[in-house]
């Protein structure tokens, strides 16, 4: 198991986070996002505080969505709100 550090924005209000989550490579060195690849985060903005989700994929890359989009939001799906993040350091 590797630990993957990483700092994603916010898809609503673009405040960066921080987080970290445990990993597992598969045979040919790539992340193997069947077991654990999604964090759930809540931002810390008082005044956007909503919920998104943060997603590793195999190659190491970092997006963040949306959890739920309401009616007043400017995006009609969540896709629509997509934004990268990156990967700071990967622990051994």
């Amino acid at each position: 198991m590797v630990v993957v550090k990483y700092e994603a924005n916010c898809p609503f209000c673009n405040t960066i986070h921080l987080g970290d989550l445990e990993m597992e490579y598969r045979k040919d060195k790539k992340f193997n996002v069947r077991k654990n690849n999604k964090n759930t985060h809540v931002c810390e903005n008082t005044e956007c505080s909503r919920e998104f989700i943060v997603e590793i994929d195999s190659y190491g890359k970092v997006a963040a969505m949306p959890l739920k989009v309401n009616s007043g939001d400017k995006w009609s799906f969540p896709w629509e709100a997509l934004t990268e993040g990156k990967v700071i350091k990967v622990i051994d």
